[in-house]
């Protein structure tokens, strides 16, 4: 399940009622160092660098640089000097999840203290919702680490090239080896994705987030507006501090646009420091 925490605003209850979701530009993130991977570019020295090299060989195709043509690769990989993954940041949207239906400080930080209220949310009926999107739209868990992670645009902008031939190629001799030779390399850019826009430092790895991570072709800093239907909903659960006035609207929102949906209480636990979600 995926769990969206939201303080009670005239914004969050549109997007309620609206059955929308936002992935916004990584700017827009609380965290200053959110999307600082190291982004490698530039020319390739196969002697001085020989990981990158082999890594680059095994985006191409071949397991074993011996069985590259190498003969090829300097003016193949030369297209690909300038493919700097920097230049994806602008088009990137990223709309943060948590994990946990309880958690303390998720309710604490984004939930106003318990007088917001939190989502829950099917996440095979959100991956429908997404299935459409251009980009390769994906949903991961964020990894927390002690060091920014690097992350190779030349790497990228080979696996990208090999997307399109593997679809022209389906296309042309509609053999499914093609399509799921495409679905394959779609999967390694996603894990180069994951590694630039879900990482985060130590420090927050008390969010246990998740995120939804689509490359678009906006170069603004706009969100990006995700339609879900009503069955995404599993439950609202609403902070037992919630302003009664709030707590007539949700409930207003919930019988209109989510009948099936369960609307739940996350309460305190007396004389602990637990909270009971009925």
């Amino acid at each position: 399940m995926l769990y969206k925490y939201w303080r009670v605003s005239e914004r969050s209850l549109e997007a309620l009622a609206e059955q929308t979701l936002y992935a916004q530009h990584f700017t827009r993130f609380n965290d200053p160092f959110e999307c600082s991977a190291h982004f490698v570019a530039g020319q390739i020295d196969r002697k001085a660098e020989p990981e990158r090299f082999a890594a680059l060989i095994r985006a191409w195709g071949f397991d074993d640089p011996a069985d590259a043509p190498l003969e090829d690769t300097e003016e193949y990989f030369e297209q690909f000097e300038h493919y700097d993954l920097e230049m994806a940041l602008p088009g990137v949207r990223i709309c943060c999840f948590a994990s946990e239906i309880d958690n303390l400080l998720m309710w604490s930080h984004y939930g106003d203290g318990l007088r917001g209220f939190c989502l829950e949310f099917d996440d095979a009926v959100i991956n429908e919702a997404i299935s459409n999107f251009p980009g390769f739209p994906f949903i991961t868990d964020v990894a927390y680490s002690d060091a920014a992670p690097s992350v190779d645009g030349m790497v990228l902008g080979v696996l990208d090239d090999q997307v399109d031939y593997a679809y022209m190629c389906y296309h042309e001799e509609k053999n499914d080896f093609w399509l799921e030779e495409a679905k394959r390399l779609e999967g390694q850019i996603q894990d180069l994705y994951r590694h630039g826009f879900a990482t985060k430092p130590v420090a927050w790895s008390y969010e246990h987030e998740r995120r939804l991570i689509v490359q678009t072709d906006q170069h603004d800093m706009e969100p990006l507006a995700i339609s879900y239907p009503p069955e995404a909903v599993k439950s609202i659960i609403v902070g037992e501090l919630m302003a009664p006035d709030n707590l007539a609207r949700i409930k207003e929102i919930a019988r209109d646009r989510f009948p099936v949906a369960a609307l739940r209480t996350a309460r305190r636990e007396l004389f602990t420091y637990t909270l009971r979600v009925e």
